[in-house]
């Protein structure tokens, strides 16, 4: 199983260049220790997850890193044009020196996102898998012309070309047509933090059934924190949780649809525990859905204590993954 983090570039402190330095100093840690993947969430409108620019981030990212993999989980493909897409995530390739792995989603439940890009709820899966299809084709073939129900395209020449052919892509999606499509056309898919594993499970044998003998190529993301102890983990990432579920809470409810965000069930679908208990944790998880990257979350605030946390994994989760064969 490949390790890697997942960045959300959260914003405790109302600085955005804090914010931006503090995870790209997680990601070059990452790196150090032996991880082999960075994957960056976009969010749009958000004061405390300012990645709206997921593609000037992750140009930055091939910069200053040398070895891990960088993966945008996602880019929302129906808030943006497709032939600029196809030409960042080229361009990202040759500067990353082929390390790009493409992620892509509709957009989750946020209506200030489908009304200031002009996408309709209801519309943005199509556009979504319309732009897919016209980004494949300008990244590998010279010339494209492309008609469709969305765009447009007149015998076309991208440039630059990616160094990667093809490129991975992912689609970050639970649902059934979703995941038909993905196996069809051998995509991976991504699970976000919260998904249950039993939901998570459905999805990977839906894939399966669809595509006989494709890998899903799961990439799982989860909340972490480890101690020596189970209570000391908590003491650490129980205020991180409570503050994530308040702002969700916030934001569900500011568009009349009030959810939980329960902290007590937010932990128990992450990884915090003791060493012993999160190695223990995804052994079943790699037994369960044989997920090809494990996608880690700090929970905490504290830049130190997540620079810790990576060094933790590497030096006391992970030895005991490989003794067991993950």
């Amino acid at each position: 199983m490949r390790i890697g983090v997942f960045c959300t570039y959260e914003n405790p402190l109302g600085d955005y260049k804090a914010c931006f330095d503090a995870q790209t100093r997680l990601v070059r840690r990452a790196e150090e220790v032996g991880f082999e993947e960075a994957w960056v969430a976009e969010h749009h409108f958000d004061d405390d997850a300012v990645s709206p620019s997921i593609l000037t981030l992750l140009s930055y990212l091939a910069g200053v890193t040398s070895r891990v993999r960088l993966g945008s989980a996602a880019v929302l493909l129906a808030f943006r044009n497709p032939i600029q897409v196809a030409e960042d995530i080229a361009t990202i390739d040759v500067l990353s020196n082929g390390r790009f792995d493409f992620g892509v989603a509709k957009g989750g439940p946020f209506p200030a996102q489908n009304k200031h890009f002009h996408a309709a709820k209801d519309a943005t899966r199509d556009i979504t898998l319309e732009a897919l299809e016209l980004i494949e084709r300008l990244l590998y073939e010279d010339r494209v012309t492309f008609s469709g129900a969305h765009f447009q395209v007149d015998d076309l020449a991208l440039a630059p070309k990616p160094l990667q052919k093809p490129i991975p892509i992912w689609i970050a999606t639970s649902t059934p047509a979703a995941i038909d499509h993905a196996a069809r056309k051998g995509f991976g898919i991504m699970a976000a933090s919260l998904v249950p594993l039993a939901k998570i499970e459905q999805a990977v044998a839906a894939y399966r059934a669809a595509g006989p003998g494709a890998d899903p190529r799961l990439a799982l993301a989860r909340f972490y924190y480890a101690a020596e102890t189970r209570e000391r983990a908590l003491a650490e990432a129980l205020p991180f949780i409570a503050r994530f579920a308040d702002r969700m809470r916030g934001i569900f409810l500011a568009q009349n649809a009030p959810a939980s965000f329960d902290p007590a069930e937010i932990v128990e679908r992450s990884l915090i525990g003791s060493y012993d208990e999160i190695a223990e944790t995804i052994i079943d998880i790699h037994r369960r859905l044989g997920a090809r990257s494990l996608l880690l979350k700090p929970a905490t605030a504290n830049e130190a204590r997540a620079l810790a946390s990576l060094d933790d994994f590497a030096a006391k989760i992970r030895p005991r993954l490989v003794a067991a064969g993950v």
